[in-house]
């Protein structure tokens, strides 16, 4: 297993990191997925991280750095997958560990993830890493 950066964005990537999202159910479209891949690709403050298995992209990280008025500065993992037929292959933990060393990099030393309540595998994943728990919420959304 590899994992890397995504620097460029191949048809292939994206059709990849489209089948892994749908795994769980995120609903996309294909051309809209990979045109926000490109653009987050170049943002420096936002990282995507890919593990490959046999040259095939088995699992994929979002993070990105988040300024807020009221807290110290953090690094948000935004995204993680891995296909559902190799998981409990470390493969989750390394692209943590690859977020982690993205994170030190920034000179930022605080982690955090979001998890839906319903997702108690993941939260037994995040805990097993050293992740604590600190807060529940719920999420509003207003469409425009």
């Amino acid at each position: 297993m590899e994992i890397t950066q995504l620097t460029n964005i191949t048809a292939t990537d994206a059709q990849a990191i489209y089948n892994l999202s749908n795994q769980l159910g995120y609903a996309n479209y294909l051309n809209l997925l990979s045109a926000r891949l490109k653009t987050i690709i170049t943002l420096k403050d936002h990282a995507i991280f890919v593990a490959r298995v046999d040259d095939k992209i088995v699992g994929w990280l979002h993070c990105l750095v988040c300024f807020r008025v009221e807290s110290e500065l953090f690094v948000e993992v935004t995204g993680l997958v891995v296909d559902g037929n190799i998981r409990g292959q470390q493969i989750g933990k390394n692209l943590i560990e690859a977020s982690k060393n993205w994170s030190s990099g920034q000179h930022i030393s605080l982690l955090r993830v979001r998890c839906n309540v319903m997702r108690t595998e993941s939260h037994q994943f995040y805990r097993a890493l050293g992740f604590s728990s600190n807060k529940e919420q719920k999420v509003f959304e207003l469409s425009l």
